[in-house]
């Protein structure tokens, strides 16, 4: 379903009333200002409710996360509701995902756990790049978040090709060699094939995946996602976040498929710019 902004913000509106009173609840994460914590709606229904810093959050991340939950296969929580609570607060809410994050469970289980849920894993990865969208960005054509910028306040695109996003990149070399070396082989390292944008999560940390008896019942925080590339999934966890934990690294580099050399040592180039 790809709704403009108007027609979000009237779907949404019409979710506020009922979750206007749960901001107080247990805490199921926390970490630089966001805030998740599991409550109750008035009816009842559980819900996990997801507080942060307005200037941090776009309503376009909603968007997505509930656009993923529409499509057949993707493991992604619907959206109940997203509004402002205080002039500097905004509140996501979206179904409770029955199970415990990954990351504390990972140790517990045995060879064979593990390795079936890094199967499932793959085959949510694969679902994602059945959804594609002829531009880089998010829903609508509008623009999505800049993970190459350490202060989290800035946004990138829509791109309408890989070459145009590859500009967008380059600008961001530098010094003269390195922009010497990118200029001659950027155009070579892109795919003499239609790009293809496909839906990316964009932060497949171990603490956005939750699982319950061995299966994985839903993929957590879109914050990082959009319609990119097929190699951004990989050169995100393997370059960009400094936040995978180390033991879950060599896991998601079974997962995703490599992005080639020249393209991850493309965007830690631009990640040093953006540090």
């Amino acid at each position: 379903m790809d709704l403009t902004h108007d027609e979000w913000e009237a779907h949404v509106a019409k979710k506020v009333e009922e979750y206007r009173s749960i901001i107080q609840g247990t805490d199921i994460y926390e970490n630089c200002g966001n805030r998740v914590v599991e409550s109750r709606t008035t009816h009842g229904q559980l819900v996990a409710v997801k507080i942060q810093p307005k200037k941090w959050f776009r309503r376009s991340e909603a968007a997505m996360m509930q656009y993923a939950s529409e499509q057949k296969g993707i493991l992604a929580p619907r959206v109940l509701g997203c509004y402002d609570v205080k002039p500097n607060m905004t509140v996501t809410v979206t179904d409770r995902v029955p199970g415990e994050s990954l990351d504390k469970v990972w140790h517990t289980l045995t060879r064979l756990q593990r390795e079936t849920i890094q199967d499932q894993l793959k085959e949510q990865v694969q679902e994602f790049r059945k959804y594609t969208q002829p531009y880089i960005g998010r829903l609508g054509k509008t623009k999505t978040y800049n993970f190459f910028d350490r202060l989290h306040n800035h946004d990138m695109g829509p791109f309408d090709s890989e070459e145009e996003f590859d500009e967008w990149c380059f600008a961001r070399v530098k010094f003269p060699l390195q922009q010497a070396f990118w200029k001659r082989y950027l155009p070579k390292m892109r795919d003499k094939k239609p790009s293809r944008f496909v839906l990316t999560h964009g932060d497949l940390a171990a603490r956005n995946i939750i699982v319950q008896d061995g299966r994985i019942t839903g993929i957590v925080d879109w914050e990082y996602s959009g319609f990119f590339p097929e190699y951004m999934e990989y050169a995100l966890a393997t370059v960009i976040h400094d936040g995978i934990e180390d033991w879950w690294l060599p896991v998601l580099k079974k997962v995703l498929e490599p992005s080639g050399y020249l393209r991850s040592k493309f965007v830690a180039t631009i990640k040093d710019r953006g540090w």
